[in-house]
C-alpha cells in the first residue's frame, strides 16, 4: 500500500494529460468536434452542437485538476464519468457497425471505434475509480494543502 500514492500519480498524470491533449484541438475546431460527435448518430443537432461545445472545457479542466493534483477524487470521479460516457457511445458505434473514428482528439481523429477501444477505455475508467476510492498521492496541491492545514 506504500506505492498506492505513486501509483494514483501516475494515473493522475497520464489520464489528466491525456485528457488536456484531447480537449485542445476540439477547443480548436468545435465544429470538427461536433462532426466527429453527429457522426455516432445518437442525438440531435441541437445537442451535438452544445456538446462539443461544453464537454472539451470540461475535459480541459478535470484534465489540469488530476494533472496537478487540485481535488482529485471529484475530479476522478467527473472524469470516470466522462470516460463512461464516451465508452458507451463507442460500444453504441461498434454494435450498429459505424464505421467511423473516436474522434477523440477533434479533426485529428483517433481510433476506430472497436471493442479495443472500449476496453482501453474501461481501463481508464477503473484508474478514475481507484482514484476516486484512494485520492491521495505524491506531488498534488491537495497533498499541499492537508500539510497546511495540519
Amino acid at each position: 500500500m506504500q506505492a498506492l500514492p505513486y501509483l494514483t500519480l501516475v494515473l493522475r498524470v497520464f489520464i489528466g494529460g491525456y485528457f488536456l491533449f484531447a480537449a485542445v484541438p476540439k477547443i480548436v475546431e468545435p465544429l470538427a468536434f461536433a462532426t466527429s460527435i453527429s457522426h455516432y448518430e445518437m442525438m440531435p443537432g441541437f445537442m451535438v452542437n452544445a456538446f462539443a461545445l461544453i464537454v472539451p472545457w470540461l475535459e480541459l479542466l478535470v484534465g489540469a485538476a488530476l494533472v496537478v493534483g487540485f481535488r482529485v477524487r471529484t475530479s476522478a470521479l467527473i472524469t470516470g464519468v466522462l470516460i463512461l460516457m464516451f465508452t458507451a457511445a463507442v460500444a453504441w458505434a461498434v454494435i450498429h457497425g459505424l464505421d467511423i473514428d473516436c474522434g477523440c482528439f477533434g479533426a485529428q481523429g483517433g481510433e476506430e471505434v472497436s471493442w479495443l477501444k472500449v476496453g482501453k477505455n474501461l481501463l481508464m475508467a477503473a484508474a478514475c475509480a481507484l482514484m476516486v476510492w484512494k485520492p491521495a498521492s505524491v506531488l498534488s496541491l491537495d497533498t499541499l494543502r492537508d500539510r497546511h492545514h495540519a
